[in-house]
């Protein structure tokens, strides 16, 4: 098929199957989902139905070798080619599995809209050498080879939606906000959808408020830093805190927190995004000597690095949401949903009306809505419009996202 004829027969259709990917900062591996999308006669979308989904994670050995791609000086150049190369294999292995869940006819598949892996994100300018003299560049690395993803698959993949966004000025992120709106928007309450995977980030569904309203901004660090001390105090043996149990039986040290809660990040004005650049492997080995100096045990480092992620999303609600609007109710989605410890702590920190909850009670699994999030993405740039908000990205202009690769038949 041609391609003007492929985005002609997209478009004239209302309703679409499209398969979300989306592989987080956490490194756990990919969580696929199939969604049907169906629209009106003015092509604007109804409803945003989850078919079905299918978590693939990564082996202790992948998830090492990419942990490795995200640290400067220590990534190697072949190894990063080899993993963008080699992670196509899971991205695909993934959609395959989700079809043979069903199972699902592939012809009724109309592509796959795909995150890839972050393995580097650098939204704040540095100077590069130009053609004409020094320039500032920011960029965003996502790997995962969308050419080889449809070579495995036999369908259209669309990839690389950060880039657009910050080709224009844009932080890239957050790009999740417009399906939060479709799917939790509730103009009788001020709603703040909340996921936690590694990194935190909010979208801000105002209190009687429209689409146009919604705003949205990384908080800061979700499980990245609990996970790793997990995993430094278990000699890799465990990578998460299971429900938050180990949490749950630590001290959180004041003395520590305080200090971590100066952290400039915080400070800054939304448009605002950060990640394993910022809260990698070196934040939380630091963290870790300036626990042991304290004679904190290894519960209490877990139980105030969950602290700090609770801390930093609840004053981010305070500088920089509730001024805003009145909050009457927090969904929390990803890994963070599941950490019974960490919910009861961003609970205590919230004022009393505020009700916390998760996504799987309006139907839509932890694991689901951030891939959810970039099937209707990889909607809207098959439909030629754009996919970020520029309020909320920071960007000059409202772009289409993501570069389509064409059906290998």
């Amino acid at each position: 098929m041609k391609q003007t004829d492929f985005f002609h027969d997209y478009r004239e259709r209302k309703e679409h199957q499209i398969v979300g990917l989306m592989s987080g900062t956490s490194l756990d591996g990919v969580d696929a989902v199939l969604v049907s999308i169906t629209t009106d006669e003015h092509q604007h979308v109804l409803n945003v139905t989850l078919l079905d989904q299918v978590s693939l994670p990564y082996t202790k050995e992948v998830k090492e070798k990419v942990s490795n791609l995200c640290i400067p000086k220590n990534a190697d150049i072949k190894d990063l080619t080899l993993a963008h190369f080699g992670l196509a294999y899971w991205n695909a292995a993934a959609v395959n599995a989700l079809i043979d869940k069903g199972p699902y006819d592939k012809n009724l598949i109309d592509g796959i809209s795909m995150h890839g892996q972050t393995v580097w994100h650098a939204p704040v300018a540095e100077s590069f050498p130009g053609p004409l003299g020094p320039i500032d560049v920011t960029g965003t690395l996502q790997i995962g080879n969308a050419q080889l993803v449809s070579s495995l698959t036999g369908l259209t993949v669309i990839s690389d939606f950060r880039s657009a966004d910050m080709a224009e000025g844009g932080q890239g992120a957050p790009l999740a906000p417009y399906i939060d709106y479709l799917l939790f928007g509730n103009k009788e309450k001020g709603i703040a959808v909340q996921n936690i995977g590694g990194i935190g980030n909010v979208t801000v569904l105002p209190f009687g408020g429209d689409a146009e309203s919604v705003f949205a901004f990384d908080t800061g660090p979700g499980n990245m830093i609990i996970d790793r001390i997990v995993s430094i105090g278990t000699n890799d043996s465990m990578q998460y805190d299971d429900g938050g149990a180990i949490a749950s039986r630590g001290n959180v040290s004041q003395v520590l927190l305080s200090s971590l809660m100066e952290d400039p990040y915080f400070s800054m004005k939304p448009p605002k995004s950060t990640g394993r650049e910022v809260y990698g492997d070196a934040f939380a080995q630091s963290f870790w000597k300036k626990g042991l100096a304290l004679g904190l045990s290894f519960e209490d480092l877990v139980a105030t690095s969950t602290a700090f992620t609770a801390h930093s999303i609840a004053q981010s609600y305070k500088d920089f949401v509730l001024p805003v609007t009145p909050l009457h109710t927090v969904i929390v989605s990803g890994g963070g949903a599941r950490n019974k410890t960490l919910l009861s702590m961003l609970s205590e920190l919230l004022p009393n009306e505020i009700e916390v909850m998760i996504s799987d009670d309006f139907g839509v699994p932890d694991q689901a809505r951030e891939a959810m999030a970039f099937a209707l993405m990889g909607h809207e740039s098959l439909m030629g419009r754009p996919g970020n908000i520029p309020s909320v990205t920071g960007a000059r202009k409202s772009v289409v996202l993501g570069v389509v690769t064409m059906q290998h038949i």
